[in-house]
């Protein structure tokens, strides 16, 4: 019987915070087999790798992420919601994924 294709949803979301490489990491060290992630562009075009179109969710920051430029967004911490271990969890570019 063949095993089944396994895709960690935004990384490894139930142990690490999503859409971050601390995530990503995490689901290829557990196997999976790939990685979904949502990317969106930033008020200077770059693409980065974050879910939600509002900030406050998962980051320290506040607002619409496309009125952000990516050095605004590089600031953020995306990781200490999650919990105090992912303190300094940055918002990543697609081409660091």
């Amino acid at each position: 019987m063949k095993r089944p294709f396994i895709i960690g949803h935004r990384g490894a979301a139930a142990h690490a915070p999503e859409n971050t490489m601390a995530a990503i990491d995490k689901g290829l060290v557990l196997g999976a087999d790939g990685i979904e992630i949502d990317v969106q562009l930033s008020r200077d075009g770059y693409m980065v790798v974050c879910h939600d179109e509002i900030l406050d969710r998962t980051t320290n920051g506040s607002g619409m992420l496309q009125y952000k430029t990516y050095q605004e967004l590089s600031c953020l911490d995306a990781g200490r919601w999650f919990g105090e271990s992912f303190t300094g969890e940055r918002i990543p570019r697609l081409e660091e994924v």
